[in-house]
């Protein structure tokens, strides 16, 4: 299964454009102003088209909203890079892109190839001159490990502003979340739910039912505080306009050192997304 396929079989991605604009609409009412999308989401257009539409609806304009998308990893690589960078900012139909990330550290989901690490300089060396000509503002990386991410270090004087990971009570990493603080490297949660293929047993934690009792939020508001209560980011991503508004509540939760700490001591550990650790 290529990456293509994964993201599309795995992820709760949002493809048809009307449920799209339902959710970006609900959004920007509720005070959302970041967009989170990718090359393999397949859906870079239709924000695009969505966004021409909505942002003179609410009174906003193109700076005041965030946008995100990522390089997919078959588009790794000096030349593949460039181009299809230069057709998200096309597709999205806007002139610069407020953060880029390398969406994976592979050119697939295999860590076989080994050309993985001159790709990864490649993309990294095409992203920072796109940079310096104003097409990205800041750019960063996702799913790295600190092994990746040194590699960057040793190559660059560019550090990534991102990296965005998978991060929950039961996948907390918390080796990579101290060496991104140490190298001031922001930290952003996704999957902060488990994913659909573990959401439910995440959300029988006991400790996660406990503290969910005890601010009295529901169970997807606090995993999502687990993380933005750390200081870290999180992309609450759903296709329904009435989990848009419930998951904003997050905003106004304050979860004690105390109660991170129990999350945090939890020793049950279960990856739901593809496992960067064996990318070479």
């Amino acid at each position: 299964m290529n990456h293509q396929e994964y993201v599309k079989n795995k992820m709760p991605l949002i493809r048809n454009e009307e449920t799209l604009l339902q959710v970006i609409d609900a959004g920007l009412k509720v005070g959302y102003r970041f967009i989170d999308t990718a090359q393999v989401y397949g859906n870079e257009e239709a924000i695009g088209r969505i966004l021409q539409t909505v942002l003179p609806e609410h009174g906003l304009k193109r700076e005041d909203i965030w946008i995100t998308s990522k390089l997919a990893p078959a588009n790794a690589g000096m030349k593949e890079a460039r181009t299809s960078i230069e057709k998200s900012l096309k597709n999205l139909k806007i002139e610069y892109i407020d953060l880029l990330l390398i969406h994976w550290p592979g050119s697939s989901l295999k860590s076989e190839n080994p050309k993985n690490k001159l790709l990864r300089e490649e993309s990294w060396k095409v992203m920072c001159e796109m940079m310096e000509e104003g097409k990205l503002k800041s750019i960063g990386v996702s799913n790295f490990e600190i092994c990746h991410l040194e590699e960057l270090k040793n190559k660059s004087e560019i550090i990534p502003a991102v990296n965005q990971v998978e991060y929950h009570p039961h996948f907390h990493q918390d080796d990579l979340v101290k060496y991104c603080r140490k190298n001031n490297i922001h930290f952003q949660a996704y999957s902060s739910l488990g994913s659909p293929t573990y959401r439910q047993q995440l959300s029988e934690e006991v400790v996660v039912k406990d503290l969910a009792k005890k601010y009295n939020v529901e169970i997807p508001v606090l995993l999502l505080g687990f993380a933005y209560c750390q200081g870290i980011s999180v992309l609450p991503r759903t296709t329904s306009s009435e989990h848009v508004a419930s998951n904003f509540k997050v905003t106004e939760l304050t979860i004690s050192q105390e109660d991170i700490d129990r999350l945090l001591a939890l020793t049950t550990e279960h990856k739901t997304c593809w496992d960067p650790r064996v990318v070479v």
